[in-house]
């Protein structure tokens, strides 16, 4: 059997099989982290209508993203249009694109190395590290994983152009797979700008020289069409990307939590990257960076290692220069998020995916210069299955929420998104006074953020604060830019406090901070209604239509203003998309039951009031007009009076209780009882 046909027999279902096991556990998982904003949060997504959005300047405030990432949005569309909102679909995603990864690497580290077992060796490093773990699980952060599928994709076909002579046609083929690989890999995450630089040094380090001809054999067209006109065109995708992201698509709508970061604090990350790699221990979803000191011992001890690093680089690269592309890869792949331009988070293992592909190359490299014995192989195997264990294990932290976020308190007591997090974590399991406390103490700590306000003041309201909700969602306007959210709050606030003249002025307020948010939209326009304007709620409407069209509360919001005006047929049209959108829309079901009552489609509106009854056996208002419909349509006594009885039961206004106890004594007198 020929090399050839073992890689395509043996060695390629070894590692799709290896990285899909390791990964399989993560398919069963919620969302967790970001997930909600980009995901079930995001209107963006939920119809293909929007896919033109993509392109436009709506982007940015309406896919939750801090950057123009539109091939990463692309792929939630179309996980959305199979899944919909089923975590199932989206971690299943994740783990196809990181294998796609796995194979990527594999062919590249091949293509390089030039040999089956040190790539293998590569291979199986990359897929078993424990620092890929996060950004496998968190749908949230695939922008890294689909970032390094395009940016190998581009390698891998610069590498072909100059691993051999190359007819013209063949060239073109490769040069535009290439950039157009580059292109996606840019607008799938910023970290790819490194390409350009790492080609060049892939050139230096580790191009053939036998497929090179002198200087003087090569005529100018050639030397142009190899060393000029590749570097041309990805520096004008580079600087066409550089224009988009900083100019035509800069976010203007939302500010990054800004950790203030230095040279000393940067080695001291570099440094626990360089630990991390080496030894994948007591990893976090969030990292404490404490002020760092020149004279200080983690940064001495942080030079050191680093220092260490270089000097054994350079002692390996005098044997092999492939070892030293490697080691440069790591560190110019990870120079974006060194913060040169200011970053959320200065440190993240999910930053270390493109990266650590340096690591584990290096390592295959290793393996292709110096004989290893059997021992040293079966020590190199027991590490490596030590790491897979390592994978599983952290699969499951990131299971849920409650995992992640205890876990990561429990490794970092003095993270302010920990205790956060918990407090969201308490919010959801209705355990209101305990998600407060998360929260003051998230306030106390350094580098908390103010949205963390912002959620102290939903959960002061829960617990009907409203003054320490005001309070909370003021405390967040004063501290943040992206006040939407709180605005909106306070709106609804004052609306149920009758003051619906404050009520607008904050909605208003909400709409100039980000005019995408379809929620305020909504409240706006039942203000507007509540006092009277029903063309500006209409209009209101319409612009939370815009935005996502499948907002159901808004469709039935304006099928009750056609049915109001006598608009029977516009009104029915309104509650069915409604419904569509939300089939448990209850109120959605029993305004279309009166509709249909008020045309003579008694069998509809049976229908319409049942469903409406189904989706909350407590609807009063549902209740009672079945029993009425049953007694004038379907004559069906029994039934009728046992739905006005149940109605009767849930009634608190005097006024109906007596009209309804009228109506069941008249049905009781007709029929002799």
């Amino acid at each position: 059997m020929t090399t050839k046909q073992t890689y395509l027999k043996y060695i390629l279902p070894l590692i799709i099989s290896i990285s899909a096991i390791l990964y399989i556990n993560t398919l069963h998982h919620t969302f967790v982290y970001d997930d909600s904003h980009i995901i079930t949060e995001n209107y963006l997504i939920k119809t293909l209508k929007n896919l033109p959005k993509l392109f436009t300047k709506d982007y940015l405030p309406l896919s939750a993203e801090l950057s123009y990432r539109p091939i990463v949005t692309l792929t939630y569309f179309i996980d959305y249009a199979i899944w919909r909102l089923n975590p199932i679909g989206y971690h299943l995603t994740n783990v196809i694109l990181h294998t796609i990864n796995v194979f990527l690497f594999y062919v590249f580290t091949k293509s390089i190395l030039r040999k089956l077992t040190p790539a293998l060796i590569a291979t199986l490093l990359f897929l078993s590290h424990p620092l890929l773990t996060e950004t496998v699980n968190a749908v949230c952060y695939r922008e890294d994983i689909l970032a390094s599928v395009f940016f190998l994709l581009s390698f891998i076909y610069f590498a072909k152009i100059r691993a051999q002579k190359q007819t013209n046609a063949r060239f073109i083929i490769y040069y535009t797979i290439s950039c157009i690989a580059y292109c996606f890999a840019l607008f799938s995450k910023e970290m790819a700008i490194t390409l350009p630089l790492l080609l060049m040094l892939f050139e230096v380090f580790c191009a053939s020289h036998n497929t090179i001809k002198s200087s003087s054999e090569i005529s100018v067209s050639a030397k142009a069409r190899r060393w000029i006109l590749p570097y041309v065109g990805y520096a004008f995708i580079a600087g066409f990307y550089l224009l988009i992201r900083f100019i035509i698509f800069k976010n203007t709508f939302k500010i990054i939590e800004i950790y203030p970061g230095n040279a000393f604090a940067m080695t001291k990350i570099v440094a626990s990257y360089l630990k991390l790699l080496f030894i994948p221990l007591n990893l976090n979803a969030d990292y404490y960076i404490s002020e760092t000191r020149v004279f200080s011992i983690p940064f001495i001890l942080s030079i050191l290692l680093i220092a260490l690093t270089i000097f054994i680089i350079v002692r390996f690269c005098k044997k092999n220069r492939q070892i030293i592309f490697f080691s440069l890869w790591f560190f110019i792949a990870l120079l974006p998020v060194l913060d040169i331009i200011p970053i959320g988070n200065i440190m993240a293992e999910r930053y270390l995916y493109l990266p650590i592909i340096g690591l584990c190359g290096a390592i295959g490299s290793l393996f292709s210069t110096y004989t290893f014995r059997k021992r040293e192989l079966v020590i190199a195997g027991v590490i490596l299955f030590s790491m897979q264990i390592g994978v599983v294990y952290r699969n499951g932290v990131w299971r849920d929420d409650t995992s992640l976020w205890l876990h990561t308190f429990k490794r970092e007591p003095n993270s302010a998104r920990a205790y956060g997090n918990l407090g969201n974590v308490f919010f959801r399991n209705k355990q209101y006074e305990e998600a407060i406390q998360m929260y003051k103490k998230s306030l106390t700590l350094k580098y908390s953020y103010p949205f963390i306000y912002y959620n102290l003041g939903v959960a002061y309201e829960k617990l009907g604060m409203t003054d320490k909700a005001i309070e909370a969602y003021s405390a967040s306007i004063s501290r943040l830019h992206e006040n939407t959210l709180a605005f909106n709050n306070l709106g609804t606030i004052y609306h149920k406090q009758g003051l619906y003249n404050q009520a607008i002025e904050s909605y208003k307020q909400a709409l100039l901070t980000n005019p995408y948010y379809p929620l305020t939209h909504h409240n706006l326009g039942n203000t507007y209604e509540k006092i009277g304007d029903v063309e500006k709620a209409l209009a209101e409407y319409a612009e939370a239509l815009k935005i996502d069209n499948t907002y159901a509360d808004v469709h039935n919001n304006i099928g009750a203003i056609y049915l109001k005006r006598g608009n029977t047929d516009e009104a029915i049209e309104a509650f069915r998309k409604a419904i569509q959108s939300k089939p448990d829309h209850k109120d959605a079901h029993y305004n279309l039951g009166i509709t249909y009552a008020g045309k003579g489609l008694y069998e509809e509106s049976l229908k319409e009031f049942n469903l409406a009854i189904k989706y909350s056996p407590e609807d009063f208002a549902a209740l009672r007009d079945l029993g009425i419909l049953y007694f004038k349509y379907k004559k069906d006594i029994t039934k009728s009076l046992y739905y006005l009885n149940e109605s009767l039961k849930l009634a608190n206004d005097p006024v109906e209780i007596n009209k309804l106890k009228e109506f069941i004594n008249a049905i009781n007198a007709e029929q002799g009882f």
